[in-house]
This record gives C-alpha cells, sequence and structure tokens, in this order.
C-alpha cells in the first residue's frame, strides 16, 4: 500500500480485518490538498454506492417489523408515486435491480444542472415521472440509483421519519457508527477528506457540486473504514438488527449479472489458495471518491478501501478493485507484482501542460529509470484517450509510433495505430495493417482480436483510397 501511495495509485485509507483481528489498517495521502491536511483512519470519505448495502439492511429491518412486504408493489407504501413501474415494480425487485426502473443517467439534464438543485423526497418522486422502464418488472436485470433512492422514500414513508435520523437510530448508533452519517451538503465536519478528480491533461481538479438528495439510498453515506467493519460485522457475523432468515435474503444470489446480486451486495465466488470461498462485496464511487468493501465469508475476512481521488483518465490508475484483488493474494500466500510509478500518466500530464515535444523528451528519460514502467497496454491507453476523449490526433499519433517501437509485434498497438493513421497516411496505415494480418497468424494470443483482424482485412481490400489501393 506504501508502494502505491508513493507511485500515486492511492491516496485514502485501508483496513483489513479477519475476525475480531486487525491485519493492516493505514491511512495515505491527504484530506485536504489545498492545505495539505493528512488522511487519518478516522477520515470520512462517501462510499458512494456502498450506501445500497446500508438501504437494503434498513429495508429488511422494517419488513422484519411488519411494516413492509418484501412482495409487495411501490405504490403500497407510496401511493402518490406515479413514476415507471408505479404498481408493477415490487420491493424484491427493486433489491435486487430487477425492477426496470432505470439508473440516474435517466432523469433529463440531471449531469448538466438538476444534479446541483436540492430536491425534498417529493420533489425526487416528481422528477422520476420523467423517466421510464427499461423492460417489463422481473425480465431482466438494470443496475439502478433511482431504486434505492426510491426504497430510501418508502422507508421514510412508513416510518414518518427522515432517512438520515432512520439510519442513525435504526443501524448507526445501535452499532456504535459514531463517525458515520447521510451526508448533508451544508454540514461542517472536521474530520471529512474533501474528494478530488484527477484527470489526465490537468492533474488534480475539485469535482463539481453535487446535491446529494439525489443518491440519499443510492449512495450518499459518509463513513470511515472502521465504522464500515463495525457494519460487515454486523451483516456477516453478529446479525442483531433483524432476523437471521432476512439476513440470508440480504446473501441470497437472486439474479446473475456479470456476479450475482443479493440485495445490497454483489456475490462471486473465488479461490486463491484453491478453497473455493464465497466473495461478498460491493463498490461505490461518487464525484471525488471511491470505495470498496469486500467480505471473503469462509475466512471471515474483511478489505475495506476509501479514497478520495477519483481518476477521470484511466491512464496509470490502480482501481479499488484491483488492490483488493492483490490484498486477497497476499493473505493467500501469493507474490505481488511490485508496483512502479507509470509513465504514460506522467507523460499525459505533460502533454496538457507543456506540449508533446516535452512530453517525448520525458518519455526517453523516464524509460530509463527502474522506479517507472510502461507497456504496450499503457501506449494503447494514452494513446487511446488522447485522440478520443481529449481529440489530439497528433499527439496521439506520436505516442502509437512510440509504442510500436517498443513493442512492435503488440497487436493492439498495430491496429489502433492504422486506425488512427488512416487519412492522415495511407501508405504507413496500410503497413500496419499488413503487420496485423501477420501477427493474427503467427500468434494464438491474438485470436482474441478476430473482430479487429477482420477489419484489417477489409481495409486491406478497400479501393477508396489510394495508398489502400496500391496506388
Amino acid at each position: 500500500m506504501t508502494s502505491y501511495y508513493r507511485c500515486g495509485q492511492f491516496n485514502g485509507a485501508i483496513l483489513v480485518k479477519k475476525g475480531p483481528d486487525v491485519l493492516y489498517a493505514k491511512a495515505f495521502g491527504l484530506a485536504d490538498r489545498q492545505w495539505n491536511v493528512k488522511n487519518t483512519l478516522d477520515s470520512k470519505f462517501l462510499i458512494g454506492s456502498v450506501s445500497k448495502s446500508y438501504t437494503a439492511l434498513m429495508v429488511l429491518i422494517l419488513a422484519g417489523e411488519g411494516l413492509i412486504d418484501l412482495n409487495a408493489t411501490l405504490n403500497t407504501y407510496i401511493p402518490q408515486y406515479d413514476g415507471p413501474g408505479k404498481d408493477r415494480v415490487t420491493i424484491h425487485q427493486m433489491l435486487t435491480h430487477t425492477s426496470g426502473i432505470p439508473d440516474h443517467g435517466a432523469i433529463p439534464d440531471l449531469s448538466k444542472k438538476r444534479v446541483r438543485w436540492i430536491y425534498d423526497s417529493d420533489q425526487y418522486l416528481e422528477l422520476v415521472k420523467e423517466t421510464s422502464l427499461k423492460f417489463e418488472p422481473g425480465t431482466g436485470f438494470q443496475y439502478s440509483g433511482i431504486a434505492y433512492n426510491l426504497l430510501a422514500i418508502m422507508c421514510e414513508k412508513v416510518t414518518h421519519k427522515g432517512f438520515a435520523e432512520l439510519l442513525k437510530q435504526r443501524i448507526f448508533a445501535p452499532l456504535r457508527m459514531d463517525d458515520t452519517t447521510l451526508n448533508n451538503n451544508l454540514a461542517l465536519d472536521p474530520k471529512r477528506a474533501f474528494g478530488y478528480e484527477y484527470y489526465l491533461l490537468e492533474g488534480y481538479k475539485l469535482p463539481a457540486y453535487i446535491s446529494m438528495d439525489h443518491c440519499k439510498g443510492s449512495g450518499g453515506i459518509l463513513s470511515t473504514v472502521e465504522d464500515m467493519a463495525k457494519f460487515n460485522h454486523e451483516c456477516f457475523t453478529a446479525q442483531t438488527l433483524t432476523s437471521k432468515a432476512l439476513y440470508q435474503k440480504m446473501f441470497t444470489p437472486h439474479v446473475k449479472d456479470w456476479q450475482y446480486y443479493g440485495y445490497g451486495w454483489w456475490i462471486d465466488t473465488i479461490a486463491p489458495d484453491g478453497k473455493k470461498k464465497t466473495l461478498i462485496s460491493h463498490g461505490g464511487s461518487t464525484d471525488g471518491y471511491k470505495a470498496y468493501s469486500t467480505r471473503i465469508v469462509e475466512d471471515q475476512t474483511d478489505i475495506i478501501i476509501l479514497e478520495n481521488d477519483y481518476f477521470r483518465t484511466d491512464v496509470g490508475v490502480k482501481w479499488c478493485y484491483d488492490i483488493t484483488d492483490d490484498i486477497i493474494d497476499i493473505l493467500a500466500g501469493r507474490d505481488v507484482p511490485e508496483a512502479k510509478r507509470s509513465i504514460a500518466k506522467a507523460v499525459g500530464l505533460t502533454i496538457g501542460q507543456a506540449g508533446i515535444e516535452r512530453a517525448m523528451a520525458q518519455l526517453s528519460l523516464l524509460k530509463k529509470k527502474d522506479d517507472y514502467r510502461i507497456g504496450a497496454p499503457d501506449y494503447y491507453t494514452l494513446a487511446s484517450e488522447l485522440d478520443n476523449k481529449h481529440h489530439l490526433k497528433q499527439e496521439s499519433i506520436r505516442i502509437w509510433e512510440a509504442g510500436l517501437a517498443d513493442f512492435p509485434d503488440d497487436f493492439r498497438l498495430n491496429y489502433y495505430c492504422a486506425e488512427t493513421l488512416r487519412g492522415v497516411d495511407d501508405a504507413k496505415a496500410l503497413a500496419l495493417y499488413k503487420n496485423c494480418v501477420r501477427l493474427y497468424s503467427s500468434d494464438e494470443k491474438n485470436k482474441r482480436f478476430a473482430e479487429e483482424y477482420e477489419k484489417a482485412v477489409s481495409a486491406l481490400k478497400e479501393p477508396t483510397t489510394s495508398a489502400l489501393s496500391g496506388r
């Protein structure tokens, strides 16, 4: 973790716990970059969609008290709701993302302006009316923050209490999660770590303002790694807040997407030491923050990661679930590759601040340093973002060509450099497409690029460009 921090790939707090024993707990980097205030283990971070686990538990607590029937429809508890699936989606379907209710992005103009506006619960119900079902309830899977916000509002309606108060009284206080709250944008909190975003060409910036009214039940909780460990202990071990039968529903694999989903948790299996084990986890992100909470069930091991640096680039990033995978390997006795600084990340920032010529000189220098690294995937990611995201085609071509100089037999570098060069230098594009055909036939690993190979073959047959037609 120290090496990841030194390499600019981690800023936040982490806790690894096995049963009652803390194996590792440490904070890294800055909670406030403007005043150089350090993160600590009791720094508070927004946990994003990990909040869904808390909302699911709140629903189950109320179900255990007879206030909510998991098989009832939403309008049973919110009669005025007139949004998608109003009298058809069940609470169970909302908890498992099988309701057909869309995700946040379906709300018109949300990211442009509405995400900054304050809404009370009834106003949010009006906002959601502008969306529609993605599919008939119960017939598919659609990850839905809106559904979890509606579950929070439902909890408010049946208890006649605000969701923040409800969470505090029924979950946070009983579990002695003293540093956990439903976030209030206007509240001052001396323990809060400010969220930051990292951009390829600009480096760190403050995130845009978001009113947390939009993620009351889907992503609005502010917490610490130690408090989240208390929550995991309750869910997986103690199970005191509702019946064990309802906790079992939480961890039942109800539906399969890329993993199985229970109620507010993803469910998977792993075998890090050759023995099959259950991995239950949830990730979360909101502007400026990333979070990941994991339980290896059979080992009673928790891995909890909170970060206050959200990367708006894929260049040189170590995502928190990748860090979790490394920790799982370490716990199983496996070696993990030494972390190194990303040359691609450094070069991308220099392109943005000083231009491509300075960046190319830096690239040559950093390749000689042992604590930096760059591979074919790094060249690919950097060049792709420069062209597709930032519309810097000429800079992108320079990176493609530098990558090919270092890795001339990498199929992806050949193919996508050819794609970028079409209409710019068709003769070079032609030569690279021919390389693709050769590499596809000579290396079995390149068979995974069958679609790109077929396009390369087609490009060689096209008569539309003089160079590509052989003239």
